[in-house]
């Protein structure tokens, strides 16, 4: 069993987190580029910190290890998933459908993101930041999108949205960390349109 590690910020007593919203900023920034250029297993919190144009030990006020300053990273600077009411479902759930194969897509994503799953794996904490953090929310509003379809009648009244949602993270999952391709808009359309042709339902 390793020792477990906090994940929160540090606490007043061990040293004050970065407060400096410009240098929060750098830092997060500075992480995600590091990432995309070297890869998770590569990179270095002195690495980032010397790029970013601070001291380690700053960055470690804020952030104890890799792991944490990682999935802050991710968890604030990609994009989110849009919930806007556009007034037509289809065209609501196609930007759903963009938006998460943007994000799986992302290089900084197919950078760091199978090590962070496997460092999750042995460490409950950061699985749970993970899940509560990074995958949980960006479901859950994709969620509100198909299951307004479900209101207005687009989807079947038992569609199976989470189900649904999970199916297209597989695939873009799997194209893009496996095959190490895009899933170019042809794909996404095609997605969109066998959700709305043959939905999975709840038995």
């Amino acid at each position: 069993m390793g020792e477990k590690r906090n994940l929160l910020p540090l606490s007043d007593e061990q040293g004050a987190p970065v407060r400096d919203l410009a240098a929060r900023e750098r830092i997060l920034a500075t992480t995600l580029r590091v990432l995309s250029r070297v890869g998770y297993p590569k990179a270095t919190v002195g690495g980032i910190a010397q790029e970013a144009g601070v001291g380690k030990a700053t960055v470690y006020r804020s952030w104890p290890h890799k792991a944490a300053l990682t999935l802050d990273a991710v968890r604030t600077r990609l994009p989110d998933v849009p919930v806007d009411d556009l007034g037509d479902s289809p065209r609501e759930i196609l930007a759903v459908a963009r938006a998460l194969a943007g994000l799986y897509g992302a290089p900084q994503v197919r950078a760091i993101l199978p090590a962070l799953i496997a460092d999750a794996a042995t460490d409950p904490e950061l699985a749970h930041r993970l899940r509560t953090e990074l995958i949980e929310p960006r479901r859950e509003r994709s969620a509100t999108v198909l299951r307004r379809a479900v209101t207005r009648g687009v989807l079947p009244a038992d569609t199976d949205v989470l189900t649904l949602l999970d199916m297209w993270a597989g695939l873009m999952l799997f194209r893009g960390l496996l095959l190490a391709g895009d899933l170019d808009d042809h794909a996404v359309h095609a997605l969109v349109a066998a959700a709305l042709a043959a939905p999975p339902r709840i038995p």
